[in-house]
């Protein structure tokens, strides 16, 4: 793929998809299942970003013996 289809990609993928989904449920367009299951999914991609990204962090500092005694 060609650098502008990628960039073309993420700017769809990253702008347009979250702010269609944003509209329908403004303009209440969008059935209200799917408006829940869009906010559940949002709250647990959030919780695992969240916990996901402490864990990689930790992980990272136990790796190198950042915490570990030196006498």
């Amino acid at each position: 793929m060609s650098n502008l289809t990628k960039m073309l990609l993420t700017i769809v993928v990253s702008v347009v998809v979250p702010l269609a989904i944003l509209l329908g449920i403004w303009a209440d367009i969008l059935p209200q299942e799917l408006q829940v299951a869009i906010g559940l999914f949002g709250v647990i991609a959030a919780i695992a970003f969240i916990v996901g990204g402490n864990l990689m962090l930790m992980w990272s500092d136990i790796k190198t013996g950042r915490y570990s005694k030196k006498s």
